[in-house]
């Protein structure tokens, strides 16, 4: 099996197939990407979710649109440097090439667009709480797929929920290209996988794997043995989160008064290879250490490149780091131990159980009233303000007589794109606890 990079790089879109002929002096298909996720509410949201630390008190301290638009400028470089790459390999298409660091870059800003407010604990919220309360949340309308894609409830596939479908007038999806949306998956398989279980990582819900059926056999990436191969750029987009999170995260923890700043800084000079005497800033350190994990990235992804053309490759690429890369990783990877277990995190994540769980409980409800009743209208009062937090009139009205599965997704819609702040506000007028 061989990979095509005319398919790999395909503009079609859900229900949309690429322009036969491209429109002179118009954008790309690929900005447009960009222009649609850097102009959509789900990516301007994330300036108030949690990267690591909730609600930090310090205004630098990262938050997930910081880290994305960070995530998407090393995306860039690496989809620069790989672009001359696969022009010598393939001569004959180096146009074709002439877009690979825009679609890294949109693979970048959208790869946290699904996740929940307080971060990763707002996933594992998400899923213990449904576990907890599946009687609540779960009756004779709702199929064992959508059972199962709310158990395992995963940021990654809300967030290619998100970006492919293709019903924006209604609910604000992105129906981003297929080569874009490629480039985003790490996890290549949907919930109903046994991989989704075990490994708790999935990117695809049940609701969407007709879509990502459709784009596997448009970009070719169906393997004989029934597998399914990781787009190419998807290693770079990973590799560029990697990158980031470890080496920011760090820095956050120094400004968070976590750790001192001497071993962080030392960490990152011995990332960018300098002798263990030099003095620079922390910052010069850091972006010196940047610079040399794009370079030794790109050096895994070339000598790879058979394994990732034939689609076999399936670990990330820092997996074959050299050891002065690996082993300063490792470090960082002991560290998140000190950060996780920090006492400005836990208070906040063990809110989040009983904030995210209270909503979620409110708008079930409501939902499920709406089915016994038939009309928005005929709701009792506190359904109806339930409805009107999260939808206008025109969207109940709309949509008021679909089955309470459908609405069940969109509550999850709902409650996944909350900011931090305002899944606390919501929390709190449900509960009762109003501030002046």
């Amino acid at each position: 099996m061989s990979l095509e990079w005319p398919k790999l790089l395909s503009q079609d879109r859900v229900d949309q197939p690429a322009p036969a002929t491209p429109t002179v002096g118009e954008r790309s298909p690929f900005e447009i990407d960009y222009d649609r996720v850097v102009f959509s509410e789900p990516f301007r949201r994330l300036a108030k979710k949690t990267q690591v630390h909730p609600l930090a008190p310090n205004d630098h301290i990262h938050n997930r649109l910081i880290h994305s638009i960070e995530v998407g400028s090393v995306g860039r470089s690496l989809g620069n440097k790989i672009q001359s790459f696969l022009v010598e390999q393939h001569p004959d298409q180096k146009a074709l090439f002439d877009n690979i660091a825009q679609i890294i870059q949109v693979g970048c800003l959208i790869h946290d667009i699904g996740n929940p407010p307080f971060g990763h604990a707002g996933e594992n919220t998400i899923r213990e709480w449904v576990a907890k309360h599946d009687a609540l949340v779960f009756n004779n309308q709702i199929d064992a797929a959508t059972r199962n894609d709310l158990l395992l409830f995963e940021g990654n596939a809300q967030g290619f929920r998100l970006a492919a479908r293709k019903d924006i007038s209604q609910c604000g999806y992105m129906r981003l290209t297929y080569a874009s949306l490629g480039a985003m998956i790490k996890y290549p398989w949907a919930s109903d996988d046994p991989r989704a279980a075990a490994k708790k990582k999935f990117n695809v819900f049940a609701s969407e794997k007709e879509i990502f059926t459709d784009m596997v056999a448009r970009m070719g990436l169906q393997r004989p043995d029934g597998r399914i191969a990781r787009h190419p750029l998807s290693f770079l987009t990973e590799a560029a989160d990697d990158i980031c999170y470890r080496l920011l995260d760090m820095e956050d923890a120094v400004s968070m008064r976590i750790f001192p700043e001497e071993p962080i800084k030392k960490l990152f000079l011995t990332l960018a290879g300098c002798p263990d005497d030099t003095w620079k800033p922390t910052a010069m350190a850091r972006s010196e250490a940047i610079d040399a994990l794009i370079n030794e990235t790109c050096r895994v992804f070339a000598e790879d490149y058979p394994a990732i053309l034939n689609g076999e490759r399936q670990t990330d690429l820092k997996s074959d780091f050299s050891d002065r890369f690996s082993g300063a990783f490792e470090e960082i990877g002991k560290l998140y131990t000190i950060i996780f277990s920090h006492r400005s995190k836990l208070g906040y994540e063990i809110g989040s159980y009983k904030m995210l769980g209270r909503i979620i409980k409110a708008f079930v409800l409501s939902a499920q009233a709406l089915g016994e009743r038939g009309s928005y209208h005929d709701l009792d009062f506190i359904s109806q303000r339930c409805f009107n937090l999260a939808w206008d009139d025109a969207f109940i009205k709309t949509n008021a007589d679909k089955p309470y599965q459908w609405w069940l997704r969109q509550i999850f819609d709902f409650v996944s794109g909350l900011t931090d702040n305002y899944a606390i506000q919501i929390s709190g007028e449900i509960e009762g606890i109003l501030t002046p």
